[in-house]
C-alpha cells in the first residue's frame, strides 16, 4: 500500500483507503467471527478448559504459512509445535 504520509490529512486519507482495502476488511471480518466463536465456546466450556486451545492457534499459523505462503519449516518450528501442543494436551487434562 505504499509509505505512511507525513502531512496529517495524507496519513488520515492514507489510512481510509487502507480500511477499505479488501484484504483488512477480510481480517477485521476474521477477527469478528473469531470473537463470535469464542463467545460460542464460553457458553459450552469451562475457561480452564477451552483457553489453552487457543495456543493451538501457533500450530495453525505456522502450518497454514507453509502450506499457503511456502515459508520453510525447520526441525525447531516441528519442535516448537509439539510442545505446544504437548503443554496444550496437559493443561487441558489438569
Amino acid at each position: 500500500m505504499g509509505t505512511l504520509p507525513l502531512d496529517l490529512f495524507g496519513k488520515m486519507k492514507f489510512l481510509f483507503f487502507l480500511f477499505l482495502d479488501p484484504f483488512i476488511l477480510s481480517g477485521f471480518l476474521a477477527g469478528f467471527l473469531a470473537s463470535l466463536a469464542w463467545m460460542a465456546a464460553m457458553t459450552k466450556f469451562e475457561l480452564s478448559h477451552a483457553y489453552p486451545f487457543m495456543s493451538l492457534n501457533f500450530v495453525i499459523v505456522i502450518l497454514l504459512s507453509a502450506l499457503l505462503l511456502s515459508e520453510p519449516v525447520s526441525f525447531l518450528r516441528i519442535f516448537g509445535i509439539g510442545l505446544i501442543v504437548a503443554g496444550t494436551v496437559i493443561a487441558a487434562r489438569a
